[in-house]
C-alpha cells in the first residue's frame, strides 16, 4: 500500500488537521526580515519585555540579505521606521561578526536558533521579562563571550553603558540611550546575567561603548545564559530573573513560550485557505501581538512619566512603546476583541502617562514621550478600545486628559505640545500652512479631526454632552480644508487662502524629494491618500465631492494599483489609506471592496521575508491582512463596528470580547458577496456593529460568487452610519 505522504508530512508539522499547520508552527517570524518591513526574528512573548534575538547591523536592524551577525541584543521593536533599543548585543566567538547562513537558521515565536560551520550553535529562548540562552562551542574552543553593554541602537553621544561582576557567575549594569527618529525620549535599561558555571576571566573596556569579554573553563557542555531586565533597577532586573526563569532548564523555557503563543494564536480558528495563505495570516496574527511591551517589574513596579518608581496593582501591568498613529487604525480593536483585560491595562498605562506628565503622551517609547508622527493619536487608542470592549480603565481621567488635549494648548515634556498649531486649529478650523507644523499643516488637521471624533464618542458614553457636541462639531473641520474646486482636501493658510499651484496628481509625500514644489501640507501621504481618511463622516464628503457618480471614479482611479509606494495611487504599507478600499461600501458599490480587499492580500502581502509591503510598525500593516482575511475591518474610529468584505477563509472563529465570539463562514466559489446571514436571519448591510452581536456564539454565514451582486448591502437603508 502507497504511503500517504501527505498525512505523514502533516504529523511531522503538528497539523490540527489533515493538510493544515497548526496556527503556531504557521508562523514565520522571517516574514518582513527584508526591504523595510524591520520585523526581527527574535525570541520573545506576546506584549513581552524581552526579545533576544540577532542584529545585522549596528543600529539593531536585522535584515535577511545580511551576510553576518553582529550580536544577539535582549530588546527590540518590531516594524518601526526608526530604531530603537537593540541593548545589550551578546556575541560568542572571538568578538567577530558572525556568518549568517539561513539554512542554518531557525525562528519560531519564542525561540530563535543558528548553527555555524565550525560546529558553534546559539539558541535563545524567552519568558516575559527574562530570557535563556544555550551556546555551543566548537570542540576544544575557549567559551567566549562579548557583551557590548554600550551597543544600543541609536548610539548618540549622550548614552552611556556601565556594568559590575557580580559573583563568580554573573554581571549586572545599566543602559541609558533613546533617541527614536532622532527625538529627545530617554530611557535607563537595566540588566542581570547569569552564567551556568564560573567565569574564568573577565576582559573589560569603560569608555562610551563599555563592554566585556566573559571566558569560561574549555568543556563541560553547551554553556548556558539567563538574563532578566528591568527598566526600574538591577536589583529587580534579577528578581524577575529569579522569579520567571529559576532553574536552567532551556527546553523547558522553550516549551513554556510554545504554550503561550500557542494558547493566544488558538484563540482565532481559521479553517480552509491555502498553506501560504495561512502563513500570511497567523505571522500576521503574531505581529500584531508582539507590542505594546510589558513595562512593570514582577514587583508591580515601574519607572513613570515623572521619573519615579510607581507600583501597579496586583494582578495588573504597566505597558510601554505605543505606536499610536498606527495602531490607532486597526490593531488596537484586535487587542480588545481579543485579551480585553490586558487591552484595559494597556489604556491605563496611557492614563497614568497623562497624570504623571500632564499629557497624553504621542508615540510613547519606555518612559518617554517621542512625539514621533503628527494627530492626538493616543486619544483615538483610549476611545477605540473602549468602544471594542476594553473598559477596565480610568475612564474618567482619560477623558479629562483627552478633552484637555483637544481644546487647551500647552507643552508636555520636553517642552513640546501634544497638538502642536492647536490654537490656530481652534481658532480657525484647521492647522494653517506656515504655523507650528508648516509641512503636515493639512494632514495634522485631518487628524485632530479624527480625534476630535473619537473623543466626541467616548464622551458620549461617559454620559458628558457638552463636550460631545463640541467635538462632534469639530470633527467637521475637515470641511475647512475642503477646496471645492477640486474637490480634494487642500492646505490653506492663515489667511484663508488655499495652496496656490496646486495639483492633487503631482502633491507627493513630504518625505520624498520627487516634487520639492508641492510638497507641503502633507505627512507621509498626499491628499489623494488623506482625502478618504474621513471615515466617519463619508456619507458628508461624498456630497461635498458631488455624489457617487463622482466618488467611484475617483476611486477606480485611486485604486488602479495596489503596491508599492505609486503616487498618486493607493499605497498599502500607508496608513492614512488602510480605511480607503471600504469607502466603496459607503458609496454603495460593496462589490469594488471585495475586489480590492482580494488584489491586496493577492499582491501586496507573501511568505517571503519581503512579504511585508513596508513597515510594520508594531503589526499595523500585518493587521490590513489580518482583518481582510477574515471579510472584517474596523473602519471608523471610536466606533464599535466592523465593516464587511470578503472573508478568504471558509469558516473561521475569534473572541468579540467577553463572553462573545464569532464564527464567519462562507460557502460559493469567488470573491463577490451574494448575501449575509447573522445568526440564521438575512443581513443586508455591510455593516457589522458590535451591538448586533449576542452574547456567547454568533454566527456571519457569507454565500459568494464568481460575478458581483450590485444589489447586496446598497440600498439607503442599509448603508453604514455616518456622523455629522
Amino acid at each position: 500500500m502507497a504511503l500517504n505522504m501527505r498525512a505523514i508530512l502533516c504529523s511531522l508539522l503538528l497539523c490540527g488537521s489533515l493538510g493544515a499547520a497548526t496556527p503556531y508552527d504557521s508562523v514565520n517570524p522571517f516574514i518582513g526580515t527584508a526591504e523595510d518591513g524591520n520585523t526581527f526574528p527574535a525570541a520573545t512573548l506576546p506584549f513581552g519585555m524581552v526579545q533576544w534575538g540577532p542584529d545585522t547591523r549596528p543600529d539593531g536592524w536585522y535584515r535577511y540579505a545580511d551576510k553576518s551577525i553582529r550580536g544577539f541584543s535582549l530588546t527590540h521593536i518590531s516594524g518601526a521606521g526608526c530604531p530603537i533599543y537593540a541593548d545589550v548585543p551578546i556575541l560568542p566567538g572571538d568578538g567577530q561578526p558572525l556568518p549568517l547562513d539561513h539554512a542554518r537558521e531557525q525562528a519560531h515565536p519564542g525561540y530563535y536558533a543558528i548553527g555555524f560551520a565550525d560546529g558553534m550553535r546559539v539558541e535563545l529562548a524567552a519568558a516575559a521579562r527574562a530570557g535563556i540562552g544555550r551556546f555551543t562551542f566548537p570542540a576544544g574552543a575557549v567559551p567566549t563571550l562579548y557583551l557590548n553593554a554600550g551597543g544600543s541602537a541609536t548610539q548618540r553621544k549622550q548614552d552611556s553603558a556601565t556594568f559590575e561582576v557580580r559573583g563568580k557567575d554573573g554581571l549586572a549594569g545599566v543602559v541609558r540611550s533613546g533617541g527614536f527618529c532622532t527625538m529627545d525620549d530617554d530611557y535607563a535599561l537595566y540588566f542581570a546575567i547569569r552564567f551556568d558555571r564560573p567565569v574564568a576571566a573577565y576582559g573589560a573596556w569603560a569608555g562610551h561603548a563599555a563592554g566585556a569579554s566573559v571566558t569560561f573553563p574549555p568543556g563541560g557542555g553547551p554553556l548556558l545564559v539567563k538574563v532578566g531586565i528591568s527598566f526600574v533597577s538591577v536589583a529587580n532586573a534579577e528578581a524577575n530573573l529569579d522569579a520567571e526563569i529559576a532553574g536552567w532548564d532551556f527546553d523547558a523555557v522553550h516549551a513554556q513560550a510554545k504554550a503561550a503563543w500557542s494558547q493566544l494564536l488558538n484563540r482565532v480558528e481559521a479553517e480552509g485557505g491555502t498553506a501560504d495563505e495561512r502563513t500570511i495570516f497567523y505571522t500576521g496574527f503574531y505581529h500584531m501581538m508582539l507590542a505594546p511591551n510589558l513595562f512593570s517589574d514582577g514587583n508591580g513596579q515601574y519607572r513613570g512619566f515623572d521619573g519615579e518608581v510607581h507600583r501597579v496593582e496586583a494582578g495588573h501591568a504597566q505597558y510601554a512603546n505605543f505606536s499610536d498613529w498606527d495602531i490607532y487604525r486597526n490593531t488596537v480593536q484586535w487587542y480588545a476583541l481579543l485579551v480585553p483585560g490586558q487591552t484595559s491595562d494597556m489604556m491605563q498605562s496611557l492614563v497614568r502617562d497623562a497624570e504623571q506628565s500632564g499629557r497624553l503622551p504621542r508615540w510613547p517609547v519606555a518612559d518617554d514621550t517621542s512625539y514621533v508622527m503628527g494627530g492626538d493619536s493616543s486619544a483615538i487608542l483610549l476611545s477605540t478600545a473602549y468602544a471594542f470592549g476594553a473598559q477596565s480603565f480610568d475612564t474618567a481621567s482619560a477623558l479629562r486628559s483627552m478633552i484637555m488635549g483637544a481644546t487647551e494648548p500647552g507643552v508636555g515634556p520636553h517642552g513640546k505640545a501634544e497638538r502642536p498649531g492647536l490654537a490656530d486649529y481652534l481658532k480657525l478650523g484647521y492647522v494653517p500652512l506656515g504655523g507650528d507644523v508648516p509641512e503636515y499643516a493639512a494632514s495634522v488637521t485631518l487628524e485632530y479631526v479624527s480625534a476630535d471624533f473619537a473623543v466626541s464618542r467616548f464622551a458620549t458614553a461617559l454620559g458628558d454632552q457638552a463636550a460631545a457636541a463640541r467635538l462632534l462639531r469639530s470633527s467637521e473641520n475637515w470641511r475647512n480644508l475642503f477646496d471645492p474646486e477640486t474637490h480634494f482636501i487642500r492646505p490653506r493658510s492663515s489667511d484663508g487662502k488655499f495652496l496656490e499651484g496646486f495639483d492633487a496628481d503631482r502633491m507627493l509625500p513630504h518625505h520624498t524629494n520627487w516634487d520639492t514644489k508641492n510638497q507641503l501640507g502633507f505627512e507621509e501621504g498626499c491628499s489623494w491618500q488623506y482625502t478618504w481618511m474621513i471615515p466617519h463622516n463619508y456619507a458628508g464628503l461624498f456630497r461635498a465631492m458631488g455624489g457617487n457618480e463622482v466618488v467611484l471614479p475617483r476611486l477606480d482611479k485611486f485604486f488602479e494599483k495596489v503596491t508599492g509606494w505609486g503616487f498618486p495611487n493607493f499605497t498599502v504599507a500607508n496608513e492614512p489609506d488602510f480605511v480607503a478600499p471600504f469607502a466603496y461600501v459607503w458609496a454603495g458599490a460593496p462589490w469594488k471592496t471585495q475586489e480590492v480587499e482580494d488584489r491586496i492580500r493577492r499582491e501586496a502581502f507573501g511568505t517571503t521575508p519581503a512579504g511585508l509591503p513596508g513597515n510594520d510598525d508594531l503589526g499595523a500593516t500585518s493587521g490590513v491582512y489580518v482583518w481582510d482575511a477574515l471579510g472584517l475591518y474596523p473602519v471608523i474610529p471610536g466606533v464599535g463596528g466592523l465593516a464587511l468584505g470578503t472573508p478568504m477563509f471558509r469558516r473561521a472563529v475569534m473572541p468579540m470580547g467577553e463572553g462573545r465570539s464569532l464564527e464567519i463562514v462562507s460557502r460559493g466559489e469567488g470573491i463577490y458577496v451574494q448575501s449575509v446571514k447573522l445568526n440564521g436571519k438575512p443581513y443586508p448591510s455591510a455593516w457589522l456593529p458590535l451591538a448586533a452581536l449576542a452574547a456567547g456564539r454568533n454566527r456571519l454565514e457569507f454565500v459568494l460568487a464568481k460575478q458581483p451582486n450590485k444589489e447586496w448591502a446598497t440600498g439607503a437603508a442599509d448603508l453604514p452610519p455616518s456622523f455629522e
